[in-house]
C-alpha cells in the first residue's frame, strides 16, 4: 500500500511547479539510482541520492497540494510524514549491505546527509539568486548546485564506505 501511495504522489506531483526542485534534477537523480548498483556504487553512496529524492518528493507534494488548495491545519507536517513512509518500505523491500557508522545505520545516515545537502544547496542557490536581482547567474544554476553538491557528498560517502 505504501508503494502505491508513493507512486501516486510522484505521478500527481509531476506537473506541479516547484521552487526548490526541478524536473531535470529529478531525472538526474532517478537515472543515477537506476544505474548505481550496476556500476558497483556503494549502497551508502546511493543513499545520499535517495535522501535527496525523498526531500524533493516532499517539496513536489507540498507545491501540488498548495496549487490545488487542499491545505488544512498542519498539512506540511502531515505530508512530510506521508513522504517519509517510503523509508520503512525501502528497508523492507530493498536489499542492501547493513553497515553501521558510529553505531547508527550507515544507509540512514547517508539518506539524511543527502536530504540535508539538497536542502542546503537550494538555500544557497536562493541566497545567491536574491543577491543577483532575482535572476540565476547562468542557465540551470539550480540544477548545477544540487547535482554538484550531491556529487561531492556522494564522493565522501564512497571514500568512507
Amino acid at each position: 500500500m505504501e508503494k502505491i501511495v508513493f507512486l501516486l504522489s510522484m505521478i500527481l506531483s509531476s506537473n506541479a511547479f516547484a521552487n526548490p526542485a526541478c524536473a531535470v534534477c529529478t531525472v538526474a537523480m532517478g537515472a543515477f539510482l537506476g544505474i548505481a548498483r550496476k556500476l558497483g556504487v556503494a549502497d551508502n553512496t546511493a543513499g545520499v541520492w535517495i535522501g535527496a529524492l525523498i526531500l524533493m518528493t516532499y517539496y513536489f507534494v507540498i507545491k501540488f497540494v498548495e496549487a490545488k488548495k487542499w491545505t488544512f491545519k498542519f498539512y506540511k507536517p502531515f505530508w512530510g510524514l506521508m513522504t517519509l513512509l517510503i523509508v520503512p518500505v525501502m528497508y523492507k523491500f530493498v536489499p542492501y549491505m547493513a553497515n553501521t557508522f558510529f553505531g547508527i545505520d550507515a544507509f540512514l545516515i547517508s539518506m539524511l546527509a543527502g536530504a540535508f545537502t539538497f536542502w542546503l544547496s537550494q538555500v544557497v542557490y536562493q541566497k545567491l539568486k536574491e543577491k543577483n536581482g532575482g535572476h540565476a547567474h547562468f542557465p540551470f544554476e539550480k540544477v548545477v548546485f544540487a547535482i554538484v553538491s550531491l556529487l561531492i557528498v556522494s564522493y565522501i560517502f564512497e571514500c568512507i564506505s
